[in-house]
C-alpha cells in the first residue's frame, strides 16, 4: 500500500473515518495525506457540545485526546491498509484551545511487524500547537 497515490490513500482514509458511530458525532475529515512522508491531516470543526463546560468555548481533553488517536490511527493504517489497536496513547496539553477549528497532523515514527508508533501534533486555526501526542498500535496481523 505504500505505493499508492495521495489521492487514493485520502479515499482510503477518508472511508476509514467515516465507519465508526462516533465519527458521525465528531465529525472528523481527511485534510491531507502525505504516502511518502508518512503523514496524514484530520480536521475537527468546533462545536460548543465539545466544550469541557457550558459556559466556556474550550474543548474537553478528552475530545483532543480522540483526535490524537484518530489521526494516528488514519495514518497508520493509511500505510498498512488495514485497521490496527490502538495499546498506548500520551498526550501533553500545551494549551487551551478556544472557540477553534482544530488539526491534528500524524507523522509514521516506526511501522514495524508488530507494533506502530505515530507522533501528533494539534494545532488551532491560528497555527499555535495545542497538544502533541504519541499513539502506539500493535500491526501484528491477526
Amino acid at each position: 500500500m505504500t505505493n499508492k497515490s495521495n489521492a487514493a490513500a485520502e479515499a482510503f482514509a477518508t472511508a476509514l473515518l467515516a465507519r465508526p458511530p462516533l465519527h458521525h458525532w465528531l465529525s472528523p475529515r481527511v485534510v491531507a495525506v502525505d504516502i511518502e512522508r508518512g503523514t496524514l491531516t484530520v480536521a475537527l470543526p468546533y462545536r460548543p457540545e465539545l466544550s469541557r463546560s457550558p459556559d466556556e468555548q474550550d474543548y474537553h481533553g478528552g475530545i483532543i485526546a480522540t483526535l490524537i488517536d484518530i489521526a494516528g490511527h488514519a495514518c497508520l493504517a493509511t500505510r498498512l491498509g488495514r485497521r490496527v489497536p490502538t495499546i498506548d496513547l500520551r498526550v501533553d496539553y500545551l494549551r487551551a484551545a478556544i472557540d477553534t477549528d482544530l488539526t491534528a497532523t500524524a507523522q509514521i515514527v516506526r511501522a514495524g511487524r508488530t507494533v506502530g508508533v505515530c507522533d501528533v501534533e494539534v494545532r488551532d486555526d491560528a497555527g499555535r500547537k495545542i497538544a502533541l501526542g504519541r499513539c502506539v498500535f500493535s500491526t501484528r496481523e491477526s
